[in-house]
């Protein structure tokens, strides 16, 4: 039976926080809820938006890590609910025969085995919410099979004029632009009328992320030494949730140590918990040294 006396390590790490620090929360955990508009989110938010407004179909894609999602939670808050009304399908594994019963499902619809019956339902269930506009957005879509991407497309088509009855956003990562250029997916490709492309961060947005999340938790010095930074910044390969990962072990490993500063070390030891991300030139060196 354990001492009663005795600290778990959660509640020793968490004391640590307070200490050295006097912060409210981990900055780099999803206890810090606020999106920080980065250049590249501000830029793909204000596409995207402008995009919606005139009712365009399209693609979001990116690495992963790059912030897709968190935009896509952020659109979803700030859509007016008078002027969209936005379906969020996150099962990209799903299959042809159940797209079409599970967007049923997400509308509050009872969904009939006949598929016909229920692609009549769904129309007059848009048709009714009218002037607002459907917004069906499909995240992880480079996991979805040709015969579901062949199902989105037949209900993009559901209409006698070429006017597609809602806005469908694909939202993935680097493979899903070459999964849209496969031949037997061009019919579905020739119905979206954009492509925004996130790119990786540069540092400076980097570094501006790493003061904000310190600031929302009230930590307002600097807590990593010059080198712990620029270790942090290239190993993160310009992705910010690479980047939270990284930057919460090391300053886990500073508060283990008692230490006020996140150097180069405590950022060492958190890259081997992390042993696949791309290596560091000095770990290459290491690595071919006979």
């Amino acid at each position: 039976m354990k001492s009663p006396n005795r600290t778990s390590p959660i509640l020793a790490l968490e004391a640590e926080l307070k200490t050295l620090w006097g912060a409210s929360a981990w900055p780099f955990t999803a206890a810090v809820q606020k999106p920080y508009a980065s250049k590249t989110f501000s830029e793909a938010y204000a596409q995207l938006v402008q995009l919606l407004a005139v009712k365009a179909s399209g693609v979001l894609a990116g690495p992963n890590g790059v912030g897709k999602s968190l935009l896509v939670s952020a659109l979803l808050e700030q859509l007016p609910q008078k002027a969209y009304r936005p379906i969020l399908l996150t099962h990209s594994s799903i299959t042809a025969a159940d797209l079409i019963r599970h967007l049923c499902k997400l509308q509050g619809i009872a969904a009939s085995n006949r598929r016909g019956d229920n692609v009549l339902t769904l129309r007059e269930t848009w048709q009714a919410i009218a002037p607002a506009w459907p917004v069906l957005i499909i995240e992880e879509a480079q996991n979805l099979s040709v015969t579901a991407m062949e199902e989105v497309r037949l209900l993009a088509a559901d209409r006698a004029d070429t006017q597609t009855p809602f806005s469908l956003l694909f939202v993935g990562d680097d493979n899903l632009m070459a999964r849209l250029l496969l031949g037997v997916n061009r019919p579905l490709l020739s119905r979206f009328g954009f492509c925004i492309q996130m790119q990786a961060w540069a540092p400076e947005d980097l570094q501006a992320y790493i003061r904000s999340r310190l600031q929302e938790v009230a930590i307002h010095t600097d807590l990593l030494e010059p080198q712990a930074e620029q270790l942090l910044l290239q190993a993160s390969g310009g992705l910010p949730r690479t980047l939270n990962h990284l930057a919460q072990r090391a300053m886990e490993h500073a508060a283990r140590a008692h230490s006020r500063l996140i150097a180069a070390e405590h950022v060492r030891l958190a890259l081997k918990q992390l042993p696949w991300l791309v290596k560091l030139p000095e770990q290459q060196e290491e690595t071919n040294t006979p």
